[in-house]
């Protein structure tokens, strides 16, 4: 008996001598950490400093000047592909404008209004000077013959479709503030390119500019309660930093997130439904899953040429989307980003099932 106790006593001395054997005397064995830590610190100084460079974007991007109209602010901004953009502007009256911008070779540029509808103008690389900072086109539109100059930053204007295309809308009864979503480019879409979303999904993106839009309603409506619907189809978010102080003031503010049967959410979009309390699904078809619907997407997310996974738990990128997380859904919230790290490639989407919602409380009510 006592030697089968000394047997066992010896057993962990002899596992720890293995593990230290000369062979590996100069090697540590570090465990792969399960999740990430919700210990990322958002901060006021962050935010003022991650909204100082995206109002750089607005605001020193682009100046266009169109019959005699200088407008210098870039409101909206969307992709079309990787070789065309449509980019919204204003003046200092807040008059709007919409700027058709392909690169050069591709097509010709063109200025959009509801009003007086596309005109056209010239804008190949013979017609744009380029210097080390900026390129200039001054010429005249080819339908109306009007005088117009762009000039635009070679580096920012890489960037201003990360400004979004979502346009937030307040009605307001009593105390509640309804906050609507909608496509900046509804008619540049339906008008111009003669889509009208019957065959694909046509998609807004989150940005900068809806950090300000909500921040600007939060302030005008403070106190108040507040609901915000998805009321078209979010494609997700093109700066994420941004995306989760977007989130994060929802939570703040207690608003209540609801999906309507015309929108759906996917990435950047879900991670701004899941901010909110209760949140609501109102489904397009009543009689689908909810899954079928595709109102509610997830994915992963990669960069460069390597996916989330492949990133250690440790990297900041993980310890802010696990803080985000846990703020927004509190327990839960580690659990249910892992599961969008799982549910599809950062290339592909997964749509929400109902046992999916219910396995991380996600969505509170189905209508």
């Amino acid at each position: 008996m006592n030697n089968y106790r000394k047997t066992l006593l010896a057993l962990p001395l002899i596992i720890l001598s293995g593990c230290n054997s000369s062979s590996n005397s100069n090697k540590t064995i570090t465990k792969a950490q399960v999740k990430p830590k919700a210990d990322y610190v958002f901060s006021s100084a962050k935010l003022d400093e991650l909204y100082q460079e995206r109002q750089e974007i607005q605001q020193e991007a682009m100046r266009l000047t169109y019959d005699g109209v200088q407008y210098n602010k870039i409101l909206f901004a969307e992709d079309l592909n990787r070789e065309q953009k449509v980019v919204r502007l204003a003046d200092s009256l807040g008059r709007q404008i919409d700027l058709y911008l392909p690169d050069a070779g591709v097509d010709s540029c063109g200025i959009y209004t509801e009003r007086k509808g596309l005109d056209l103008f010239d804008c190949d690389a013979a017609l744009r000077s380029v210097s080390n900072e900026t390129t200039l086109i001054k010429t005249t539109t080819n339908n109306k013959e009007l005088p117009i100059e762009l000039e635009y930053d070679n580096d920012l204007s890489q960037y201003v479709t990360s400004i979004g295309s979502t346009i937030l809308s307040t009605t307001q009864n009593g105390n509640q503030i309804t906050i609507t979503t909608s496509f900046a480019f509804n008619a540049f879409y339906h008008n111009v390119l003669k889509e009208t979303g019957t065959i694909d999904r046509i998609e807004s993106t989150l940005g900068v500019s809806t950090y300000s839009q909500l921040f600007d309603i939060v302030k005008l409506y403070q106190g108040s309660e507040m609901r915000l619907r998805f009321n078209n189809h979010i494609g997700g978010s093109a700066d994420d930093d941004i995306n989760m102080y977007t989130g994060l003031m929802i939570k703040s503010n207690n608003m209540t997130t609801v999906v309507t049967p015309t929108g759906s959410v996917f990435s950047g979009g879900t991670d701004l439904f899941a901010a909110g309390y209760p949140r609501i699904l109102q489904r397009a078809d009543t009689n689908k899953a909810i899954a079928l619907n595709k109102q509610v997407g997830v994915h992963s997310w990669a960069e460069g040429d390597k996916t989330a996974k492949e990133f250690p738990y440790t990297d900041e990128s993980h310890r802010k989307q696990a803080t985000y997380f846990k703020k927004v859904m509190g327990n839960k919230g580690i659990d249910f980003y892992i599961f969008t790290l799982d549910s599809a490639p950062a290339s592909g989407e997964h749509w929400m099932t109902k046992a999916n919602s219910d396995k991380y409380s996600f969505i509170t009510r189905i209508e």
